[in-house]
């Protein structure tokens, strides 16, 4: 029996029966587009979260500086919980970098890029940094941000 590419079939079918050249055109004949992998699965890609940490000082000086004697620095974990509190992806935060809290205010925050791969579908998270701050996040509202986050301490 000869083997047929499925796309060929999606238009016309055409071939020979007794000599008879018959054609024919199916209905519902899967398309390479419609056809999975085995490795392919119904749910969806898993997550990837982007965003950064600011941390605000009422003390003046560096944030960046003060905040890495203290509180973050480049490379503290951030962690991805379930609701059971089970880590199921983790990141660290980049190189933080000062900012002015808002034109014309001389006070500083430092912002810290974070970034979270291979975040499984769930339906409620919790992102936890390193030193133990926790942010409660529902899928509907990473979402709504386009998986992006801006979390803010206050020291």
């Amino acid at each position: 029996m000869k083997t047929v590419n499925l796309s060929i079939l999606r238009t016309v079918g055409v071939f020979a029966v007794g000599g008879l050249l018959v054609g024919f055109m199916p209905l519902a004949t899967p398309g390479p587009k419609n056809v999975m992998n085995p490795g392919d699965s119904i749910q969806s890609q898993a997550g990837k979260l982007t965003g950064y940490v600011e941390i605000l000082f009422t003390e003046p000086g560096d944030p960046c500086i003060q905040s890495q004697e203290r509180y973050l620095h480049p490379g503290t974990k951030v962690f991805i919980q379930n609701s059971d509190r089970q880590s199921i992806a983790t990141g660290v935060l980049g190189v933080g970098t000062p900012q002015p809290l808002q034109a014309g205010f001389s006070k500083m925050t430092c912002k810290f890029p974070l970034v979270v791969e291979n975040i499984p579908e769930l339906q409620n998270y919790i992102i936890k940094l390193e030193g133990g701050e926790e942010f409660p996040y529902s899928r509907k509202q990473f979402e709504q941000k386009n998986w992006q986050v801006e979390l803010t301490l206050f020291r």
